[in-house]
């Protein structure tokens, strides 16, 4: 898989979280919650100015600075690593499709659009989800290539693979 590939999972996340954002604002008001799943999951309209699942309530500017930072990262990891394997890829999109989901909202309104509600858990957004998969993803990576580290003769950086 190719690095570009970085770029077309962030902006799909991100379009996607743009999109049920302003589905989201404009169909519901807030505090509204709409079944899905009765018992398990609801739509559920909620601005909040923490981070994802409502942590640290209040802190915009530490999470614009964040995202800005993580943004930077995935870049220069693209920049840096010319071959990444597929779940690096898939992490490293999903990261900044999200970062930047969440960077657009609080940069425009100081807060952002939940929605996800599963009645046992926070409520949270595609965002939030995008952000918590691309590091389980980055996180899985890291693993198997602690267990299973590139043959040292082959030349290999552990960088290069699907």
């Amino acid at each position: 898989m190719q690095r570009r590939w970085i770029f077309w999972i962030a902006l799909a996340t991100l379009l996607a979280d743009r999109a049920l954002n302003v589905w989201v604002s404009r169909a519901m008001y807030v505090g509204e919650s709409i079944p899905i799943i009765p018992h398990v999951l609801w739509i559920t309209y909620f601005l909040n100015s923490g981070a994802a699942f409502s942590l640290l309530l209040h802190g915009t500017l530490l999470f614009i600075a964040v995202a800005w930072i993580l943004l930077g990262v995935v870049a220069y990891v693209v920049w840096k690593f010319p071959k990444l394997p597929a779940r690096a890829i898939w992490g490293l999109g999903l990261l900044a499709g999200g970062s930047a989901g969440n960077l657009w909202d609080r940069m425009v309104t100081g807060r952002v659009v939940d929605y996800i509600h599963f009645r046992f858990w926070a409520i949270f957004n595609l965002a939030d989800a995008a952000i918590v998969v691309g590091m389980g993803l980055l996180v899985w990576e890291y693993w198997k290539r602690q267990e299973d580290p590139p043959d040292a003769e082959d030349g290999s950086n552990g960088t290069t693979g699907s």
